[in-house]
């Protein structure tokens, strides 16, 4: 069910504030399936919204705060994930989303401004908010910058000197390789 409503009865030219709070239950239903999860230190998040009507259309400004909390790419461990961002969008009344994407596009007047289409009475957020979130975690979180991933057991670690250059300064791993190219006849000039 939406939570993030905004009724068009409400607001006018001069425009109307709403301040939402993002419960923890509502952010682990909509962040389940991007493998986020509300931050436990700070589990509840924060939207703040200005909407204005412009003829037919509504202009919204949202300021959003959420903590967050994914997987490490690394360890597997907590990895934070902070959303402290703002949005603009223009919502237009009956228009659908392929009229949108058919418009010319005029670099002079482009304002940088998301157009979303709507209809009926009011103006749900929910998946927009859900998208904005979803867009803030990194491809690969990490729990630090200087993280080392998951410990190798030493029962599971190679010997230190495995890797380690033999006499000859070459990898042990490619000593068949010159093996193979000490058996190889010497390479003839072109001048012969």
């Amino acid at each position: 069910m939406a939570e993030l409503v905004l009724h068009l009865h409400d607001i006018n030219e001069r425009g109307k504030d709403y301040s939402f709070d993002l419960s923890t239950a509502w952010l682990e239903e909509i962040l389940a399936e991007a493998g986020l999860r509300p931050d436990p230190d700070h589990p509840t998040g924060h939207l703040d919204v200005h909407a204005q009507e412009n003829d037919a259309e509504y202009l919204v400004n949202g300021k959003l705060d959420v903590d967050m909390v994914a997987e490490c790419a690394r360890c597997l461990g907590n990895a934070k994930v902070p959303a402290h961002l703002s949005f603009t969008y223009l919502f237009s009344r009956n228009v659908k989303p392929a009229d949108l994407d058919a418009e010319e596009f005029d670099p002079e007047e482009d304002t940088s401004l998301s157009r979303e289409p709507f209809s009926g009475q009011q103006i749900v957020l929910d998946d927009l908010v859900r998208e904005h979130l979803v867009l803030e975690c990194p491809m690969q979180p990490l729990c630090a910058p200087d993280c080392k991933g998951i410990p190798v057991p030493a029962h599971i670690r190679p010997p230190a000197d495995v890797f380690a250059p033999s006499d000859g300064g070459v990898d042990p791993r490619l000593a068949p390789l010159l093996q193979l190219r000490d058996k190889l006849p010497p390479k003839r000039s072109n001048k012969e």
